[in-house]
């Protein structure tokens, strides 16, 4: 079953890790995904292109 996932969604990956916003979802099927890293009182954003059977939406109460 697929899932259909649009852009603004909060997910993140089946195996887990951080919470990713959707940002776009291509023709090709790959959902880009945004996300913040931290190191200290550092946030680097960051990006990546995910398939949809890769992703689970994310609970929001965390």
């Amino acid at each position: 079953m697929p899932n259909n996932f649009k852009t603004g969604d909060v997910v993140r990956l089946k195996s887990g890790g951080p919470k990713m916003t959707i940002s776009d979802g291509a023709a090709s099927g790959i959902f880009m995904c945004h996300w913040f890293n931290r190191e200290g009182d550092v946030w680097t954003p960051q990006h990546a292109g995910f398939k949809p059977d890769q992703l689970v939406a994310a609970d929001q109460s965390d």
